[in-house]
């Protein structure tokens, strides 16, 4: 019972597994490519070396010099298409659901709280969708208790104006109304400004 499980609010674990997998990958491709890229630059290059006589080198790194610098751009500029690969995909699973999800925060602080909160099926951020959607429940379920009580308090006023017109005010009108502020204000006591 003492065990702590990590809980996942917005991101299911498939979608972070996809992440990294992709990130994975793409290092990975990169890093081949470089040694790949190397190798065959440097290969070349001794192989010219090897059989043209005129060509006078002091140290290996003068040789191969010019094949690590070309190998190595063409490795980075593989793994910044891969990588910018990758960051388009990831955007384009976000974007979606998270336009849709301030659209409905918008929509709430506007006053609607008929319609739910709600995403495809395969976009991310399904458990902050649900949990918005309760949220809506809930402040429309207040609203209501609010909206009952303010109906019981506009009665009790109406009633004691009715006995004060007539000249007969009676303790139970006050205490009807008294009944009907104190648990107005216990309603409007659970939000907290």
């Amino acid at each position: 019972m003492g065990i702590n499980r990590r809980r996942n609010y917005f991101i299911h674990k498939d979608f972070q597994s996809r992440f990294i997998l992709r990130f994975v990958l793409t290092t990975t491709v990169w890093a081949v490519a470089a040694i790949a890229l190397f190798t065959y630059f440097a290969r070349k290059r001794l192989q010219d070396a090897l059989y043209t006589t005129h060509l006078q080198v002091s140290t290996p790194g003068e040789l191969l010099m010019s094949s690590t610098v070309a190998a190595h751009a063409i490795a980075i500029l593989l793994f910044v298409l891969l990588l910018a690969y990758s960051i388009y995909k990831l955007r384009k699973n976000l974007a979606v659901p998270l336009y849709m999800l301030r659209k409905d925060i918008t929509r709430i602080a506007d006053g609607d709280l008929a319609t739910a909160v709600s995403l495809r099926d395969a976009d991310e951020f399904q458990d902050l969708a649900s949990n918005m959607d309760a949220m809506r429940k809930e402040l429309g379920l207040k609203l209501i208790k609010i909206k009952e009580g303010q109906a019981v308090l506009a009665s009790a006023v109406s009633d004691l104006q009715r006995a004060v017109l007539k000249g007969n005010s009676s303790e139970t009108l006050v205490a009807s109304l008294k009944k009907a502020v104190s648990r107005m204000k216990e309603e409007l006591n659970a939000f907290t400004f």
